[in-house]
């Protein structure tokens, strides 16, 4: 049964891999992730050594520990379980108990990885602001395991309004726990409650069949869980099809020219789709405002090197766009030139990706002169 567990775990790799290659080419892997992690690398490096003098030391020590109680979390624990194990493993119990507990060990290992990897990045400003040691941040660590692993067996036992009151309270003992109770005891506490939750998942959700369908429900979407955000962000992807324009309800409705001359009605058509579109104009905005927002945070140095990204990845952005309204079939009604679409094309980078970072080149300089 492990090798089934190792079967579907190698099958979700399969599908998240394919699904990675489909969004980094070769352009994005050059543009964006590799000069991402280099960046990333200094910009982390400059942070420790600036660490004493920088604004965090101003940010109290309990803020921190109940943003991470509230924002880690445990997306669900994976059974591996299919609808059609409903007629086969149902009847070799044991079989599928080993799955679910293969699931189990899985689920909470790769989490104290992820925990241990975020607290050891972390580690920085509890050791050298706030002069915690290093065995409480173990105890830390045991503390966020066992409370995420208590929230997620709540939220298959609770309903909405009492899965928030259950996070919120266990955000409020973990932290009171951690800052006013000695380690020893608060160690104890948590210790005796992963065993209590272990024991617990043990006797209701492994051992029993009860929950079958809720735990395959729980597990496809997990297993679908990277589609469904990236289809989220672009819900245009769901299909190769281009996406229909909608028409606008009150915004725009009965919208006059945008332009005076005559021989820019591409752009017109182009810029009112933009506008009346939200997966386009959204996406053109978070997209700009997330750049432009990172530029203000990192240091002197880093500011070009972002804006100079931002300028090849928006511009590209930009063009896979305008590309896909093109291909829409209203152009083929209207008698318009290759020529005339790549002027057009030009004129709307230059308008949506050209203006808004030469401003922000220029309110840069004028920041460093002044």
């Amino acid at each position: 049964m492990t090798n089934l567990a190792q079967q579907r775990r190698k099958l979700e790799r399969s599908n998240n891999f394919k699904l990675l290659a489909n969004i980094i080419d070769w352009t994005v892997a050059l543009y964006i992730v590799v000069p991402s992690l280099v960046i990333g690398f200094f910009l982390y490096k400059d942070f420790i050594l600036t660490i004493s003098t920088s604004w965090i030391v101003h940010i109290p020590l309990v803020i921190f520990i109940v943003l991470l109680f509230i924002i880690t979390s445990i997306e669900t624990l994976r059974t591996y379980l299919q609808q059609a194990d409903r007629l086969f493993l149902i009847q070799h119990r044991k079989r599928m108990i080993q799955l679910k507990r293969a699931g189990l060990y899985w689920t909470l290992s790769k989490h104290l990885i992820i925990l241990s990897s975020a607290l050891a990045l972390l580690a920085p400003i509890f050791i050298i602001v706030h002069h915690v040691t290093i065995l409480e941040l173990l105890v830390l660590l045991l503390q966020l395991f066992t409370s995420n692993f208590t929230k997620v067996l709540l939220q298959l036992k609770l309903r909405k309004w009492q899965q928030l009151l259950s996070n919120i309270l266990l955000s409020i003992i973990g932290t009171v726990c951690f800052l006013y109770v000695p380690i020893i005891i608060t160690s104890l506490i948590y210790l005796i409650l992963l065993v209590y939750c272990t024991s617990y998942y043990n006797r209701h959700f492994i051992n029993s069949t009860k929950y079958f369908d809720q735990q395959v429900e729980l597990d496809q979407a997990a297993f679908y869980r990277w589609q469904s955000i990236l289809f989220r962000i672009a819900p245009e992807l769901r299909s190769q099809l281009v996406p229909k324009l909608k028409k606008p309800r009150l915004l725009w409705k009965n919208s006059k020219r945008m332009f005076q001359r005559s021989d820019y009605f591409i752009e017109e058509l182009v810029c009112k789709t933009m506008l009346r579109q939200k997966q386009y104009r959204f996406g053109y905005l978070r997209f700009l405002l997330s750049g432009i927002g990172l530029i203000i945070i990192v240091p002197v140095w880093a500011k070009i090197i972002i804006l100079g990204i931002l300028y090849f990845t928006l511009r590209s952005m930009m063009q896979s766009v305008i590309q896909q309204i093109f291909e829409h079939k209203i152009w083929t009604i209207f008698q318009v030139s290759q020529e005339q679409i790549q002027v057009a094309s030009n004129r709307l980078l230059k308008g949506f990706v050209d203006l808004p970072l030469l401003c922000v080149l220029i309110i840069l300089i004028i920041i460093f002169i002044l």
